[in-house]
């Protein structure tokens, strides 16, 4: 009875333990991060200005602007430099390029260039000329320099205007980064993750070696996951922020992230899709063809949508907002927009198909202690998962999703952490596991097909008449009787007298007999 309620107890509770890690890594987020974004606001007064800060300096002269940023110990991933001017009469574009240099006497190495002039392929016809913004990612450069300058048109009709040289105006220019305390921090959290996964998947892999049972399909998916977890605490996230910035290890980052993510689908819609078959063999076509291609279509338009656009999760698109985003960009995103929601509909028809066909009730019985605490944790996780999006969505500002990263994280690791409590393999020679105590029987139920109360035969009543034999008694009333040892019936039995000329369910004492039941 003590195991069958620490197990209850873990079914249940369990869940709400990915509580606890968000409250407190939200803290963390709250009195010690910081904000993930700081923004510096320069604003000139006309052709000629100047600005020096520690790791900042701005000389604006004539026509031209010229910002030198030196990101160490103050900048971290990537800045964004943005140029209005508010105060232009006239038609004012401007040109912006991104030089980095290894050392202060290196050559300069071209990076990235902006243009809002109209016959510029990134600028669109819809945008403000007077405001230039481009995002520069940092790559390992001791120094950049943005350039500016500002023209107008000059003489010329059509496709043949030229342009020319206008000295700037009155602008605002602002800088904004990614400081190092929030940076710091997220070490800290990864570093820690990282390492308990490590561990994690270190001991997981020991007892599955030790165990003396067969492997079940849901301990084998286990460990791939606990290996793809690695990959989402992104070990390399150290080592990226110490060279400042590596375009291949960031790279390698989101890859990684992007499998652990396809990973986590197939595992859901492969395990849940099994609670409800009652075959022992899993046919590859009909079983995993449909669920390998949706999560096929998933990883490979998410790995394209980051290698040809840069848009990932936690990075800042600033295009995303404007209305020139390209045709192909456009499909990438209904074609990924469509593979998730295809996964959440399946996964749900799945899980409330099992829900609706068993009842609550039997799912008790019928389900095992795993696949309990699978359809329990992972609809927790699930819907504190949408919940943070939602937030995002409604009151999200600027670098509200680099402010969610640590807490989705830490959901993410916790439900990794109880799953693998939940699938822990049997080490014990003999000794069936905890959490299989009420499994047992729920197992070879599966294998016979999942019956309903109605269909299950009633359970025999055996009593002992005299002393020496067993009579089994049923709705039918006496089958047989089978010879005992007269042992062992002593204990806990009751007295009880059935008069056999009596009706059902009236209790008498016979002369002579004397009735027990087990």
């Amino acid at each position: 009875p003590s195991s069958m309620m620490c197990s209850c107890n873990y079914t249940y509770v369990g869940p709400a333990l990915l509580v606890l890690p968000l409250f407190f890594i939200s803290l963390v987020n709250l009195f010690v991060a910081g904000p993930p974004l700081k923004t510096i606001v320069l604003e000139s007064s006309g052709p000629s200005y100047s600005a020096t800060l520690p790791y900042l300096q701005l000389h604006v002269d004539g026509a031209s602007a010229t910002f030198s940023l030196q990101p160490k110990d103050e900048m971290t991933h990537f800045f964004v430099v943005t140029c209005y001017a508010s105060a232009a009469k006239t038609p004012l574009y401007f040109d912006a390029q991104v030089v980095g240099k290894k050392t202060a006497h290196a050559a300069p190495i071209a990076l990235v260039a902006a243009s809002t002039r109209p016959e510029s392929a990134r600028n669109s016809p819809m945008q403000d000329t007077h405001v230039l913004q481009m995002l520069q990612p940092l790559l390992g450069y001791s120094e950049y320099q943005v350039d500016l300058k500002a023209l107008s048109t000059g003489s010329g009709i059509g496709a043949s205007v030229k342009m020319k040289d206008a000295p700037l105006p009155s602008m605002e220019f602002r800088v904004t980064y990614v400081p190092t305390a929030f940076t710091y921090t997220q070490i800290c959290v990864r570093s820690f993750f990282t390492f308990t996964s490590a561990c994690l998947l270190l001991a997981y892999a020991l007892a599955m070696c030790r165990t003396n049972t067969l492997l079940e399909h849901g301990q084998l998916w286990m460990t791939a996951l606990l290996v793809l977890l690695m990959a989402l605490n992104d070990p390399l996230y150290v080592a990226r922020v110490l060279v400042g910035g590596n375009q291949l290890m960031y790279t390698a980052s989101v890859l990684g992230q992007i499998f652990f993510s396809g990973g986590l689908f197939m595992f859901w819609l492969v395990y849940a899709d099994g609670m409800n078959s009652t075959e022992t063999t899993r046919p590859f076509c009909s079983f995993y063809l449909p669920k390998c291609s949706l999560v096929f279509v998933y990883v490979v338009v998410s790995a394209l949508m980051f290698l040809l656009h840069g848009r990932v999760p936690d990075r800042i698109d600033v295009g995303d907002a404007g209305p020139d985003i390209s045709t192909s960009q456009l499909e990438l995103v209904v074609v990924l927009s469509a593979s998730l929601v295809g996964v959440g509909v399946w996964l749900s028809c799945l899980v409330g198909r099992a829900i609706y066909r068993l009842g609550w009730k039997k799912v008790e019985y019928i389900y095992t202690e795993r696949e309990k605490s699978f359809v329990g944790i992972t609809m927790v996780f699930v819907i504190l998962w949408l919940c943070g999006h939602l937030y995002r969505a409604v009151h999200g500002r600027r670098g509200s999703w680099m402010q969610l990263q640590l807490p989705f994280l830490t959901l993410t690791n916790s439900y990794l952490a109880l799953l693998t409590h939940a699938f822990w393999p049997n080490e014990g020679r003999g000794q069936p596991h905890a959490s299989e105590t009420e499994g047992d029987r729920s197992d070879s139920a599966k294998e016979q097909g999942l019956l309903d109360d109605e269909d299950e035969p009633p359970e025999p009543t055996r009593l002992r008449l005299g002393s020496g034999r067993d009579h089994v008694l049923t709705e039918q009333g006496l089958l047989g009787d089978q010879e005992t040892d007269g042992q062992g019936w002593e204990r806990g039995m009751t007295d009880l007298a059935i008069w056999p000329g009596l009706g059902r369910g009236t209790t008498g004492t016979p002369p002579g007999h004397s009735v027990a039941t087990e």
